[in-house]
């Protein structure tokens, strides 16, 4: 009997080991400041987002691709203009550029001990206001492994209505390696989203997306894995992203080359596209969502997609003395 008891000891104490080794995500590990992020595109099923599961390590230290460097700015409101439009907010993302200037565009956020919301996003330049119908959660806290909810969200924007369904999972706990690092003790999150375009009341598209998002506490997230299918009006693959951050948690104004953020509007359209940047722009290749180039133009910021079928696209966008950027767009 002493030797059970002492067994089922020894047991109990590995088993509440092995349950303090889960992490478990906070709103206090969702920081501030500037991340610099790697992004990697690439043709779907060359690289894989990893198995699910517990201690697991997944490695993308051989990740290959289409490569873009960029930062974020995690700030708190009201510290600029744009959370007026959204009161409750008291958080808000931007893109930073090589002075470290904020983009135009800001994404207004909600941060509370119980979740993170997406309220919507504000452009003062453009004068444009996104806002949802329904309210987007991104995560509910605590998160902690195999915890799961789902969600739904919808936003209209020139009587297109864009509607979302969400599968929110924290599918496994392990050890992510990048090119950059490794890091012990982190959360994956993974995140099915099935989204619909819906114009004058009929459905013109639906597409899958799901997302991989290592989470470690104190930092902000550490990667992201997406990946992507069109169903409808057609089906097929589109191309998926690996992202990672640097070593460090803040990074200063001149450590990084970045790109200027790109206002592509309006998306989705019907006809016309036009690119407004403060940079001159060189060339834009416009692709398919297999990567196919259909046509390149020279020295413009207006696309003409009316003979296009619906679909997603994509549009490389070379700015003179600037890295590239690629942008997705929605033909209606």
């Amino acid at each position: 009997m002493k030797t059970e008891y002492l067994l089922f000891i020894i047991l109990g104490i590995f088993f509440n080991t092995y349950m303090r080794a889960q992490p478990t995500i906070t709103s206090a590990d969702m920081i501030t400041g500037t991340f610099q992020f790697t992004a990697f595109t690439f043709n779907q099923g060359v690289h894989t987002p990893g198995n699910a599961g517990a201690n697991i390590t997944w490695d993308f230290t051989n990740i290959s691709g289409t490569n873009e460097i960029y930062r974020m700015f995690y700030g708190t409101c009201p510290a600029i203009p744009e959370c007026s439009s959204f009161p409750t907010a008291n958080q808000y993302v931007a893109v930073l550029d090589n002075a470290g200037n904020q983009s135009a565009d800001k994404n207004l956020l909600k941060l509370s001990s119980a979740q993170l919301e997406h309220l919507g996003a504000r452009n003062n330049t453009t004068n444009f206001t996104l806002t949802y119908t329904d309210i987007p959660i991104e995560l509910k806290f605590p998160m902690t492994y195999l915890n799961s909810f789902t969600d739904t969200s919808s936003s209209t924007v020139n009587g297109v209505t864009t509607s979302t369904n969400d599968i929110i999972t924290a599918d496994g706990y392990g050890t992510i390696k990048t090119p950059v690092g490794t890091y012990s003790n982190v959360l994956r999150v993974k995140k099915e989203s099935t989204i619909t375009i819906i114009t004058s009341g009929v459905p013109t598209s639906t597409t899958k997306i799901t997302t991989y998002s290592w989470y470690k506490n104190s930092r902000e997230v550490i990667g992201v894995f997406s990946m992507g299918n069109l169903l409808s009006p057609i089906v097929q693959p589109l191309p998926s992203r690996f992202q990672y951050t640097n070593n460090n948690v803040v990074l200063g104004v001149g450590e990084v080359e970045d790109m200027k953020s790109l206002v592509v509007y309006p998306n989705p359209s019907s006809d016309f596209i036009t690119i407004k940047n403060e940079k001159i722009i060189d060339k834009i290749e416009l692709s398919d969502a297999e990567g196919r180039k259909i046509s390149e133009y020279k020295e413009t910021s207006t696309i003409d997609i009316s003979k296009l079928l619906r679909g997603v696209y994509y549009l490389k966008i070379d700015l003179k003395n600037e890295k590239t950027q690629i942008k997705k767009i929605i033909k209606k």
